[in-house]
C-alpha cells in the first residue's frame, strides 16, 4: 500500500501546528474548556441532584 497520502496529511497538519502554535494552542483551551463544562455537569447532573448516598426507605 503507498501511505504518501497519509504521510502528506500529517506532515501538512505538523507544518501548521509548528507555524501557528499559539493559535493551536488557544483553540486547544477552548476545546478543553468546553469538554471540561459538558463533563462537569454530567458529574453534577448524575452525583449530586440525584440523592446518590441516601438509602431507599420502602415500607
Amino acid at each position: 500500500m503507498n501511505y504518501k497520502i497519509v504521510e502528506n496529511f500529517l506532515s501538512n497538519i505538523y507544518q501548521f501546528i509548528s507555524e501557528h502554535l499559539m493559535l493551536v494552542a488557544i483553540l486547544w483551551l477552548v476545546f478543553m474548556i468546553i469538554v471540561l463544562r459538558k463533563l462537569a455537569k454530567k458529574d453534577y447532573d448524575f452525583y449530586l441532584k440525584k440523592d446518590f448516598f441516601r438509602k431507599n426507605k420502602k415500607n
